[in-house]
């Protein structure tokens, strides 16, 4: 038999572990997210994106401290961060402003070579709650679409739908109450949304409070995503949006991590995620999988609801408590309703990045196969935006 020990105790299996350890951590390092920020005209996107930015560091394409001007078309910036040993991480970060009829600009953002790095942030103004549901459900549907769209033309990587489906199912947590409920409903990407300007709502009354959070954790959780509220009057609130901000990333980078193990969605399922407590009445933080439909609940003397009345008896009673303006009432558009007025600048920047996305995607596999086994990632960090 022979020694595998050396003298320093440690055997070469050991140091085997080691190194793949080191080249795993390697490989992911240059793990690009894409976040993409969405809302309605006013909702306190920009404050979001400079929170991200300037909270951790980021260089951005503009700095100061004044306040934000409005986002009038799709902005990108960059969050770069180093991190022990020199090592630098950069995240891509689209803040879409300008109102709905700018929706097809989530094109550039969400595309081909970006969608499985996506993370989406989607801004609420609870100053205006008779139209935070309204622009909530648009927003939301908008973006989800445009991944729908962008994984339904994936022809080089047929497995990425069924293996986000199985990232989404491990982020809710594959041992949750609702794991067979909410099947099918949840998110591909991870998402987040932001109820911002909490400040304006909290005083409106208990019943108001509880309907409002309790229709926002329904639509979040049915659809696989956290739900912070933002408070500029409470700093503790802030602190809250960083660690979900934080997290966004995380996923991301963890997740993609995770396909190098050959997709085992169990590594990354979060074992036995508590179920919080949660205060309606009081500024929400509630990730991923700490929500159910049993505590959300429903006033229906059935014993048993579907996912889908849960979720229409909430908006109802939104609604009737929350009524739009007569001026406001078709406010509720679904986003391929939008009626948009020809763009040929913005049609001749989506057929580019959509041909640049394919090239690049014929690129990337080309040298998947040609790369030989192991070996780390990449090095340095790019300033242009993915697909540009």
């Amino acid at each position: 038999a022979t020694d595998n020990t050396q003298s320093g105790g440690e055997d070469i299996w050991s140091l085997v572990q080691a190194k793949q350890r080191e080249d795993l951590k390697a490989s992911t390092s240059n793990v690009e997210p894409n976040i993409v920020v969405l809302g309605g005209t006013g909702a306190g996107k920009t404050t979001i994106v400079q929170t991200l930015l300037y909270r951790e560091g980021g260089a951005g394409t503009s700095g100061g401290t004044a306040a934000p001007e409005p986002t009038t078309s799709l902005d990108y910036r960059f969050l770069r961060r180093v991190v022990s040993g020199g090592n630098r991480k950069l995240a891509h970060v689209w803040e879409l402003g300008g109102g709905r009829s700018l929706v097809r600009l989530l094109d550039i953002a969400i595309n081909l070579s970006t969608v499985e790095k996506t993370g989406i942030v989607v801004v609420a103004d609870l100053s205006r709650p008779a139209e935070t549901l309204v622009d909530l459900e648009f927003w939301l549907s908008a973006a989800l679409r445009r991944v729908k769209e962008v994984l339904e033309k994936i022809t080089r990587r047929p497995k990425l739908p069924a293996i986000l489906e199985a990232r989404a199912q491990a982020r809710l947590g594959e041992t949750h109450r609702d794991a067979a409920s909410l099947s099918g409903r949840l998110s591909p990407v991870p998402v987040l949304i932001v109820a911002n300007k909490f400040d304006k709502l909290k005083n409106d009354g208990l019943e108001n409070l509880k309907v409002a959070a309790r229709t926002l954790r329904a639509i979040a959780h049915c659809a696989g995503a956290s739900l912070v509220y933002v408070d500029k009057s409470d700093g503790t609130t802030r602190q809250a949006l960083l660690a979900h901000l934080s997290q966004l990333q995380q996923h991301q980078r963890g997740e993609l991590k995770n396909k190098i193990r050959d997709h085992d969605s169990k590594s990354v399922a979060r074992r036995g995620a508590p179920v919080l407590k949660i205060r309606d009445i009081e500024a929400l933080s509630v990730a991923i999988g700490q929500d159910s439909l049993r505590d959300i609940g429903v006033s229906s003397v059935l014993p048993t609801v579907s996912t889908q009345t849960l979720l229409d008896e909430w908006k109802s009673k939104f609604k009737a408590r929350f009524k739009l303006s007569k001026g406001n009432e078709g406010k509720g558009t679904a986003p391929s309703d939008v009626k948009l007025a020809p763009e040929p600048a913005v049609d001749s920047i989506l057929t580019q990045v959509n041909a640049q996305a394919k090239q690049k995607e014929r690129a990337a596999a080309l040298a998947r196969k040609m790369a030989p086994q192991g070996g780390g990632g990449g090095r340095g960090s790019r300033r242009r935006p993915p697909g540009s």
